[in-house]
């Protein structure tokens, strides 16, 4: 692996760790992808909507990319620079609090952190999920990797399924990301199993099949990739509902048959099943198939093998350096032959840039995301769902949404941020289902009364060193129609600290 940017030497001890999905340099790879390779040379990032990512994986040359796409690769390397020595490190490192390799091939590290984010509005203020003290243990046995993230924070609800550790509230030691994991030393394939998140799927906000936004799930993922060909897949099993037997089953392929262009394939299935089918264990077996094999092979059960099977598709095109646009398309069940049930089908659609304006690197994007009536629901209790929110888009079913945003680097230590996002949302939620023999109303109207909300929010961000990330952001809502009532409107400001401090 060659060194980049700030990085001075190759990171040599941790390439096998996981980059956790909703971790703030996505965003600068993000950037990375969308500004392109500096003339013929390849970015290194090879797959980049099939996340997480692991260490190996990213960028480290950094001739590969334009002058824009520094602060990205500056950012990228103090935090990889956390495996060298000390003194050997760039400026905005920051070492772990231990780490020692007491021989070649394995490694034990440890970390602990302060994170979380507050809000505070004109009536109320609240934690975000997650706020409090953390503590990140990884420990290497050659290309073996267990992982523990543990935290003592808030977890709203908490009481109802854990005993808090300050009575009356919601303070409690969870994880959320926890896992053992495999890498051969060619890197083409890995196995993950335990609790993460995954992210499919070019959307920035949030995907439409599996997105950054939702609960972290129980599972176990494989990856693949053949390299000549420019292809990756992930399949990944997992367990919502451990007592009722509730299974998630998902595999993607992504492909890049062009440097400018990504294209995404993927399909999920919710089975009811007391333990892992093979068929859609395995992951090669399109899902719309298996239920099918299982019917053949049990043809009086064909009621009770009945699973939810979704498709999405999403593609990526790069047009020029420094401008993407990007579309994904779920489908949930498309009825052609009959109008007595109606499509389920959601899709969304970007676009982005990278620039620099008296010199300073300018980043924007907007995206508008269309969830018809139905989406993710089953009538016969299979929704696409955990914890009652929705594994893909976090606003669920009858809901349409735009969001722009941007942001303008003063270097690489500071960061203003806007962003504007208007939402309609439908009286439909994941836990209405559409029951066949019902009157079936047109799937793109919203149901009943439409709730409008308007968002302006502006913000600034303080990121001097790898593990000292601090945002502060300001901003106004407007909600028409609150909670769905005709003339109940509400508005008022809104504030909100987000702080990292991790060494």
């Amino acid at each position: 692996m060659s060194g980049g940017v700030g990085l001075g030497v190759p990171a040599h001890a941790t390439e096998l760790d996981f980059l956790p999905v909703g971790d703030p340099l996505e965003a600068e790879l993000r950037i990375l992808d969308v500004l392109g390779p500096a003339g013929a040379r390849p970015t290194g990032l090879r797959r980049l909507h099939s996340r997480p990512l692991q260490v190996f994986e990213l960028p480290a040359d950094s001739a590969a990319f334009p002058e824009a796409g520094r602060l990205s690769l500056l950012r990228l390397g103090r935090w990889r620079a956390r495996d060298l020595p000390q003194d050997g490190s760039p400026p905005g490192t920051t070492p772990r609090l231990f780490q020692t390799e007491p021989e070649p091939g394995t490694r034990l590290e440890i970390s602990a952190a302060v994170e979380g984010a507050g809000e505070v509005d004109e009536s109320d203020s609240r934690f975000l999920r997650g706020s409090g003290l953390h503590t990140r243990t990884a420990a290497r046995f050659d290309r073996w990797l267990l992982y523990s993230h543990l935290v003592a924070g808030h977890f709203p609800g908490g009481q109802a399924w854990a005993d808090p550790l300050v009575a009356n509230t919601d303070f409690l030691i969870h994880t959320e990301e926890s896992y053992v994991a495999y890498t051969p030393e060619s890197g083409r394939w890995a196995v993950q199993a335990g609790r993460s998140r995954w992210h499919w799927g070019p959307g920035e906000e949030g995907s439409l099949l599996l997105s950054r936004t939702s609960p972290a799930i129980t599972g176990v993922a494989v990856r693949g990739s053949l390299p000549a060909l420019h292809l990756d897949f992930t399949a990944l099993h997992a367990t919502l509902g451990a007592s009722a037997g509730e299974q998630l089953a998902a595999h993607r392929v992504e492909w890049q048959p062009w440097e400018p262009l990504r294209l995404g394939l993927s399909e999920a299935a919710r089975y009811q099943s007391d333990g892992w089918d093979p068929l859609y264990a395995i992951g090669v077996v399109p899902y719309v198939l298996v239920q099918r094999i299982e019917a053949e092979d049990e043809t009086d059960s064909s009621a009770t093998l009945r699973n939810n099977v979704l498709l999405a598709v999403d593609a990526a095109w790069r047009i020029a350096s420094g401008t993407r646009v990007y579309g994904e398309l779920l489908v949930d069940d498309l009825h052609s032959e009959t109008g007595d049930n109606p499509d389920k089908l959601a899709f969304q659609l970007g676009l982005e840039g990278v620039g620099t304006v008296t010199g300073r690197r300018v980043t924007w994007g907007t995206e508008y995301t269309r969830l018809s009536r139905w989406v993710y629901t089953s009538f016969f209790g299979r929704s696409f769902a955990s914890h009652g929110e929705p594994l893909g888009f976090p606003t669920g079913p009858d809901t349409r949404r735009v969001r722009v945003r941007g942001a303008l680097d003063l270097g690489v230590s500071v960061q203003l941020l806007a962003a504007v996002a208007w939402m309609e949302r439908g009286e439909n939620t994941i836990a209405e289902p559409f029951v066949p023999g019902s009157p079936a109303p047109d799937s793109w109207a919203l149901e009943g009364v439409a709730e409008r909300t308007r968002d302006l929010e502006l913000g600034a961000r303080w990121w001097p060193a790898s593990g000292v990330d601090l945002t502060l952001r300001g901003g106004w809502r407007k909600i028409e129609n609150a909670a769905h009532v005709e003339g109940a409107d509400d508005d008022g400001l809104r504030g909100s600290l987000e702080v990292r401090l991790i060494r």
